[in-house]
């Protein structure tokens, strides 16, 4: 067995997963983090109850977390990342793999639909390195891993980011940009693997302190002293978008000068 998809969920969230039918060589590690009291009790069913399916509850929330939980936890060469709300298909999730051993790639990432039928970015019609530039384009369901290359450079997410934490975002971009640093081989494949639900965390970055001072501190993160200049660029592609949202002074203070959150 080579390929394990780390299923990253919440609370009574875990009712949403829909997962494929059972399928040979794949498994599933369903990582449900429970920080709601009231669900201590609940009793799930459904897609536990499958021989394939490996279930840990972890009492804290961090979807970075969740996310190296999976890379320390999973027991096959290849671990997707992937979430809760996503329809997937394991079969495509195999052909990317094996078009990783082929070419000796250590990270790929491939491509996501809406469930409008619509593709979630400008994707391109052909396999192309990744460099510190298109990496910022890439979703967490998008991404592969051989983790015996992640683990030998003990590379993990950073839990300072994403989605319960104070950073609520970047963390992907981060742990990709951190894997190019270390000298990973990383690649986009263009196969479509997942249908996500049309609308997507990522495209709100300016209603809350909390959401554009993660995008800052991400970008301090990568580009250290000349994260600077990639600040400002980044204010400045977002503005008109910002302004007609009626977030520009927020966006402005809190992108170029940073506060401390409450």
């Amino acid at each position: 067995m080579l390929l394990t998809v780390a299923i990253s969920t919440a609370n009574d969230r875990l009712r949403n997963i829909q997962l494929p039918d059972n399928y040979g060589g794949c498994k599933f590690l369903v990582i449900q983090q429970i920080y709601d009291v009231s669900l201590d009790n609940v009793n799930y069913s459904g897609v536990l109850s499958r021989n394939d399916v490996d279930h840990h509850i972890l009492n804290y929330a961090g979807l970075s977390k969740s996310r190296n939980f999976g890379i320390a936890h999973a027991t096959t060469k290849y671990l997707f990342i992937m979430d809760d709300d996503v329809a997937f298909d394991v079969e495509r999730m195999q052909t990317l793999i094996e078009w990783m051993g082929q070419n000796n790639v250590d990270v790929a990432t491939c491509q996501h639909k809406y469930e409008s039928g619509n593709f979630a970015k400008n994707y391109q019609p052909q396999p192309f390195r990744h460099n510190i530039f298109s990496l910022a384009k890439v979703s967490s369901i998008d991404i592969c891993l051989n983790l015996e290359k992640v683990r030998e450079y003990r590379l993990n997410f950073d839990e300072r980011f994403g989605l319960g934490s104070d950073f609520p975002s970047g963390e992907e971009y981060i742990f990709l940009a951190d894997c190019l640093k270390s000298g990973l081989n990383v690649w986009f494949y263009p196969i479509t693997v997942g249908v996500h639900p049309d609308i997507t965390s990522g495209m709100d970055f300016y209603t809350s302190p909390a959401k554009t001072l993660a995008k800052r501190e991400m970008l301090k993160r990568i580009f250290g002293w000349k994260s600077p200049l990639f600040i400002f660029a980044f204010w400045l592609k977002k503005l008109p978008h910002v302004f007609k949202a009626g977030y520009l002074t927020s966006f402005t203070k809190n992108m170029l000068v940073g506060s401390k959150l409450d």
